[in-house]
C-alpha cells in the first residue's frame, strides 16, 4: 500500500469551534449571566449555578471565560459600548457645541434612568473588589470612550481653558452626571427636579465657573 492509498487517520477530540461559534457561546453564557446577576445579584451567583443556567459544565465555562468577573465585565463593556454608541448619535445632530454638551449629557443621565437594572449591574454589585473595578477600568477600551464628555467640554468651552483645567471639569462633568443617576435612581422617595434641570444646572455651571 502506497503513502497515498493509506486511509486517513482520525483526528481525536472534540471538533475545533470557529471564531463565529466561540463568539456565540461567549453570548449565550454572557445572557444567562445577565439573567442570573440582575434576579439574585453577582455575589449570589457561582460558576455552577451560571453552569446550569447555560446548559452546559463548569469546566466548559472556563474555555470561554476566565473567571465570574470575567463574564461581568464583558457585559459592563456592552452595556458601556451601548451607550456611547447611543450619545455618538445624540452628539452627530446638535452642530452647537453648547447645545451638544448638554444633549449628550442629558443622554448620558437618561440611559441609566431608562435601564436602571444596568445601573445596578454596573455600579452596584456586590461582590466586586476595587482590584476587579481598577483592572477593568485600565484593560478595556471603555474608559477611552468617555473622551466623548472631554470633547464635547472642551467645544463648548470654546478652547479657552487650561489642559490641567479641562481635565479637572471633565472629572467634575462625570462625577456630577453619575452623582444626578446615582441619586434618582436610588433616592426614590425625594422629590428630585427634572432629570433635565439637574443636567442644565450642572452643565451651566461647569461653563460659567
Amino acid at each position: 500500500m502506497t503513502p497515498s492509498e493509506k486511509p486517513e487517520r482520525r483526528t481525536r477530540g472534540r471538533p475545533v469551534h470557529s471564531t463565529e461559534q466561540i463568539a456565540d457561546m461567549r453570548a449565550h453564557i454572557a445572557a444567562c449571566a445577565l439573567k442570573l446577576f440582575q434576579q439574585d445579584g453577582y455575589a449570589a451567583i457561582s460558576m455552577r449555578r451560571l453552569a446550569q443556567e447555560a446548559g452546559c459544565t463548569a469546566m466548559t465555562l472556563y474555555k470561554y471565560y476566565d473567571n465570574k468577573f470575567d463574564i461581568l465585565s464583558a457585559l459592563w463593556a456592552e452595556v458601556f459600548g451601548r451607550l456611547f454608541d447611543e450619545l455618538g448619535r445624540v452628539a452627530i445632530t446638535k452642530s452647537d457645541p453648547e447645545a451638544r454638551l448638554h444633549a449628550v449629557a442629558l443622554g448620558y443621565v437618561s440611559y441609566w434612568l431608562e435601564h436602571r437594572e444596568h445601573y445596578f449591574m454596573v455600579f452596584m454589585s456586590g461582590g466586586v473588589s476595587q482590584a476587579d473595578v481598577t483592572g477593568f477600568v485600565s484593560g478595556s477600551e471603555t474608559l477611552a470612550r468617555f473622551d466623548l464628555l472631554h470633547t464635547c467640554l472642551h467645544a463648548a468651552l470654546g478652547g479657552d481653558v487650561s489642559a490641567e483645567g479641562l481635565r479637572l471639569k471633565t472629572e467634575l462633568l462625570s462625577c456630577m452626571l453619575n452623582g444626578i443617576a446615582h441619586n434618582l435612581i436610588t433616592i426614590g422617595g425625594y422629590p428630585w427636579s427634572a432629570p433635565e434641570e439637574l443636567v442644565r444646572q450642572a452643565i451651566d455651571g461647569l461653563l460659567t465657573g
